[in-house]
């Protein structure tokens, strides 16, 4: 009887929580999507709920977001100050930066840096809804983060 609960309670884990994140984690990235707002700047608070609660996760909730970066689905921002069509893989690089306090646009493609001189964050839209930028992107940001846990 002892063991059929332990293998019940195993089987009820979360996936998140299987792979090493915890699951208050796991439930605040599935929030990306209930965000309305964004803040202006990184630092001001009270905007979104949503927002600052995943914000409060810190490096927790990193792997997660990481995860969501090639999700297009299509948000209802109404107060968005950065485009009219931001997708969850796109809020979840802004909370990414966020995060981890990197610039914009430090791990997008050198042209894209270049371009974003003149045409600002919408450099960067024009660069994510290309074929395959989106993976490109999560893979970079995942060897950063791993190659940045191994020196920290």
């Amino acid at each position: 009887m002892r063991i059929s609960l332990v293998l019940m309670f195993l089987m009820m884990l979360p996936w998140g929580v299987a792979n090493g994140q915890s699951l208050p984690a796991n439930r605040l990235c599935k929030k990306v999507s209930a965000i309305k707002h964004l803040p202006r700047d990184r630092s001001e608070k009270g905007v979104d709920k949503a927002y600052d609660e995943i914000i409060a996760a810190g490096e927790d909730v990193v792997p997660c977001l990481i995860g969501k970066i090639t999700d297009r689905t299509i948000l209802n921002l109404p107060r968005c100050p950065i485009s009219s069509v931001t997708s969850v893989g796109d809020l979840s690089y802004f909370l990414l930066v966020d995060i981890l306090k990197l610039d914009f646009i430090q791990l997008l493609p050198s042209e894209v840096q270049e371009s974003f001189k003149t045409e600002g964050v919408f450099a960067y839209h024009e660069y994510i809804e290309g074929k395959g930028a989106r993976k490109e992107l999560q893979t970079k940001l995942r060897k950063w983060y791993a190659e940045r846990n191994k020196t920290r």
